[in-house]
């Protein structure tokens, strides 16, 4: 068990890899529209698997790398920039891959790949492509939205498990949560929880204007509670530099994407060690 002087006065979890288990959604998302763009737009040939998992998990060490649709719109206009029309000769390996994200030093992701790659494809429509995917025509209708790029009646979404065994009721302190999915993704993520009646006031997403690796999502969710001490459960490194940029509170890593850091297999876990389960 976590032992401290201090202790947390606010749990704010992340979302994806935290409380639901989005590893057969999103990934997949980026796969296939890099796939999708590769072919459909470009014209050009498929012929190796594309973005891997390897790919993605690399990407989740970089801090700027919090929304998963720019991460399709980033590493395909990187394959593009190439030249070649063989994705197996244009797609650089997980690690190449890693360490070109070393050249994007700021939060803002969306210059350096037009500085670094250009934009052969255009980033709202492929990332138009990518929202499609996950939601599936079914639900993108029923937002009362066309799709234009897949006939999929079912999204990736669907792929998607719950990691909490818990209500946001069963903890014996304020709960908030700070994500990077639109608040049209979280919906569903909450119906998946049966956490349909957390409170939206303590809910912050990108429409709000905060984005992590801000600091200010948890500062809002902070002044909201009346405490200033958050345990902030995230699983990519973009959580981690939000935690230590607010500079107080605690960080507990869920999952794999922090090699050199001891984590947590998923929430019930790091919430026993804190003792607020």
């Amino acid at each position: 068990m976590v032992t401290s002087v201090q202790k947390p006065d606010l749990i704010v979890f992340d979302v994806d890899g935290v409380l639901v288990d989005a590893s057969r959604s999103y990934p997949r998302v980026v796969s296939r529209a890099l796939l999708w763009g590769w072919t459909r737009v470009l014209g050009n040939i498929p012929d190796s698997e594309g973005f891997s998992y390897q790919h993605f998990s690399a990407t989740k060490t970089h801090p700027a790398f919090n929304d998963d649709y720019d991460i399709a719109w980033a590493a395909l206009n990187c394959a593009a920039s190439r030249g070649t029309p063989s994705l197996a000769a244009s797609l650089p390996s997980p690690e190449e891959w890693r360490s070109l994200l070393d050249g994007c030093t700021g939060t803002d992701i969306v210059p350096w790949v037009r500085s670094a790659f250009g934009e052969t494809v255009l980033r709202e429509p492929l990332r138009q492509a990518c929202e499609e995917m996950y939601f599936g025509c079914d639900e993108y209708e029923a937002m009362g939205k066309t799709c234009l790029y897949t006939t999929r009646r079912t999204g990736l979404w669907e792929k998607e498990h719950s990691l909490a065994s818990f209500s946001w009721r069963d903890l014996p302190l304020p709960a908030g949560i700070y994500t990077g999915r639109p608040l049209r993704e979280l919906r569903l993520a909450l119906k998946l929880l049966n956490w349909e009646d957390f409170p939206s006031d303590l809910i912050v997403t990108p429409e709000t204007g905060m984005i992590k690796p801000s600091p200010d999502g948890l500062a809002l969710l902070c002044n909201r509670t009346s405490t200033s001490l958050p345990l902030f459960l995230g699983d990519a490194e973009s959580d981690r530099q939000t935690s230590r940029s607010f500079g107080k509170g605690f960080f507990a890593p869920i999952g794999s994407f922090f090699p050199n850091l001891r984590g947590y297999d998923n929430p019930v876990q790091a919430l026993k060690d804190y003792g607020l389960l």
